[in-house]
């Protein structure tokens, strides 16, 4: 397995750049063909476009990994929160009326968001999400590139599996339009404490 160094991710629009830079450069000169080279790009610019329209203080790192021609983008992010900041979060996560989230990534960082508010309080939310957008404690363990020792929230697999179950037509109307959900094999969530790991497997 190879991989690029970390990029650290903040809301200025150079870091999408420099991004997109990280993954031309680690494709260039591998057997990787023009359009999955594209689909890379796309997928960077929907990671960090997401990372950008976070709520709240944090670290994030993004870089890109390759194991066996298989291309995955990675993104770490860590907060500390205080009482006030968990508080002013939660208001803006998770109420039923949040109309700003919108669209297939903005649910993941609603996902995200939420997790990253505490990793007790993730469990308490399975019943809140779990229809609406398919979250759900999953267990520890080997899920995609997910580490052993980071319980996963939410996966792209397991939502389409539940959606299977569900017959939710709107929602699958909304993977359909999504630019990750079409080029992504597998979108990984996992959670521990204050640390969330975003692993987005390109098809």
């Amino acid at each position: 397995m190879t991989a690029t160094d970390k990029l650290f991710i903040d809301n200025s629009d150079d870091k999408l750049f420099e991004a997109i830079d990280l993954v031309d450069n680690f494709v260039s000169g591998k057997n990787v063909d023009h359009k999955k080279a594209i689909h890379l790009r796309l997928l960077t610019e929907e990671t960090i476009g997401m990372v950008r329209a976070m709520t709240g203080d944090f670290e994030a790192n993004f870089w890109m990994e390759e194991d066996n021609g298989e291309y995955s983008l990675k993104l770490n992010l860590k907060t500390e929160m205080d009482k006030e900041k968990k508080s002013e979060l939660l208001s803006l996560s998770t109420s039923g009326e949040n109309t700003a989230v919108k669209g297939f990534m903005g649910k993941i960082r609603e996902v995200i968001e939420n997790s990253l508010l505490d990793f007790d309080y993730t469990l308490k939310l399975q019943n809140q999400y779990e229809n609406r957008i398919g979250y759900s404690y999953m267990g520890a363990g080997m899920v995609g590139s997910a580490p052993a020792e980071m319980p996963v929230v939410w996966s792209l697999n397991s939502y389409k599996d539940s959606l299977g179950e569900s017959g939710n037509q709107e929602a699958w109307d909304e993977l359909e339009r999504s630019i990750v959900a079409s080029l992504a094999k597998d979108v990984i969530v996992g959670v521990k404490n204050n640390i969330v790991n975003l692993t987005i497997v390109a098809r």
